[in-house]
This record gives C-alpha cells, structure tokens and sequence, in this order.
C-alpha cells in the first residue's frame, strides 16, 4: 500500500501523516509490526530494495519517507509499484510530499493499493472552525480569530507559532504585540545559535518566561533534525537550524531544561533565570 500526504496546506498534510503513524502504531506495533522513519533516505531504488526484502521477525512494517516521489519517472513509478503490489500483505509506504506527484504519475499505481490525503489551504469558514480548534487545544480566547487571520493570512504555520506564543504568555498581551515579542525573541535566539555574545545582552531586557519556552523548543528542533527525526519541524525551521554546528549542544540542552525548571519551580526568579545560561 502506498499513502501518499501532500500539500498545498503542508501543515495539516504533514500533521495527517504523522496521525497516520499514530494510528498504525496503536493497532500493529504490539503485534510486532515495526515502523521505519527513512526520512532522510529518499532513494526510489533504495525504497523496491527495501521492499523486496522481506522482515524476518516483523509480520507487517511502516515505511515513512518524506518527498520520496520528488521528481519519480514514469519508469520509476512502474517498479515502485510492482514492488509494492508483491509486498501489499506486509509493508506500507508513508510519504510527505512537498508537491503532489502528476495524475499521470498517480495512475501506474492500481487503485487498490493508493490513497492520497491532499490538503488545500482552508478558506472562508473552514479556516476560521480550524483555527477555533486550535484555540481550544491551546486555551486561548477564540475572539482573537480574526485578528490572526488579518496578521497571517491561511499561513497555518505562522498561526499555530502565534497560539504557541500567547499559550505562553497567558494571553497577556495584545496578539500584536505577542507578534511583535516574537520577533524579538527569534532575533536573540538566532544569536544564540550563532553563539554570538550580543544575545547575552539582548536576552537581559527580555522577560526570560518569554524567552526560555521558544529557546527550549529550537534546541529540541535542533536535536530532531540531526538526528533525521525532524517530520513535524517546519522545513523553514530545518533549512534554518540544519546547518548550524552546536558544541557541547547535549550540555546546552540540559542546562536551557534545568533553567525552566528553575523557572516553574520558583527555584529563580526573573533575570537570575538567564544566569544559568550565561
């Protein structure tokens, strides 16, 4: 089986996909099924050689690839799809894609064997039920739909990072001014990666409860992208944070998780909070 998740909405497409994991995960792994993340490993003759090889403890797999299809020949497609049909009982094939592989492309693959979950960006009504959706997840006051949709559009990344952030601030301040503080605070955070010592100085007029969840949350991005687990990082995040080199980033890590627990904990209070980063 193939299933293919694509855009032009790669937020909720690539959200489906990673729901998709979920839910095989809930119903075959404690069967002994296994899930394989091949993100990195978009190789069409690697993915038949994968598929020809059959597990030897595993009775069913997972295959998630991202933009496996990026670019597939006709001549390609047919072996993919040979390979798949021989191992249909077994192996399922996951994969992202930035852009949907051409009609022409879908139709070598028998129906039976292909489900494509495309997601268009929402409009009107359905984008403003998605976005109260989101503000129930994260507890936030739904008249602000409006005013995130005059700031961003039907940019579901940008609108889910401005939920995050009021998350956070407690829904303290102006959404504006939210987006405004944001900036900031990415602007010193990027400092920090490059390890340029200005963010010292530029941290120390922010409000470190601010500061910190944002900071934390690069770090773990960071770790995911090098470790080829970054499927629900924005590609922007990971063209971003992929080629940053971070020394002693395992020690940088603890110290920003010691430093929230400090934080929530009471354990330190205001600018004393950054000295355990500095």
């Amino acid at each position: 089986m193939l299933i293919i998740c694509t855009g032009p909405d790669t937020f909720q497409a690539r959200q489906k996909a990673l729901d998709l994991v979920e839910a095989y995960k809930q119903k075959h792994v404690s069967q002994g099924a296994v899930i394989e993340r091949l993100e990195s490993q978009t190789s069409l003759q690697g993915a038949v050689t994968r598929l020809s090889t059959l597990g030897l403890f595993a009775s069913k797999r997972l295959l998630k690839y991202e933009n496996l299809l990026a670019g597939i020949t006709q001549t390609q497609a047919k072996q993919l799809a040979k390979a798949i049909k021989v191992d249909e009982n077994q192996t399922v094939v996951l994969t992202y894609e930035d852009k949907s592989p051409t009609q022409k492309i879908l139709d070598l693959f028998p129906k039976e064997n292909l489900f494509v979950y495309a997601h268009e960006k929402p409009k009107g009504l359905e984008l403003n039920k998605w976005i109260a959706t989101r503000c129930k997840i994260y507890q936030v006051n739904p008249d602000l739909i409006t005013k995130l949709i005059e700031l961003h559009g039907d940019d579901l990344w940008a609108i889910e990072s401005s939920l995050q952030c009021i998350r956070v601030l407690n829904n303290a301040q102006t959404l504006e001014k939210t987006v405004e503080n944001d900036n900031q605070v990415f602007a010193i955070i990027d400092q920090f990666f490059k390890n340029n010592p200005v963010w010292k100085a530029q941290a120390a007029s922010q409000d470190p409860q601010e500061l910190l969840p944002l900071l934390l949350s690069q770090l773990l991005n960071w770790h995911k992208i090098k470790s080829d687990q970054a499927q629900d990082v924005h590609p922007f995040v990971k063209k971003k944070l992929g080629s940053i080199r971070l020394p002693k980033a395992e020690e940088i890590t603890l110290d920003a998780i010691r430093t929230m627990y400090a934080s929530r904990n009471s354990i330190s209070q205001n600018q004393e909070i950054l000295q355990f980063l500095f």
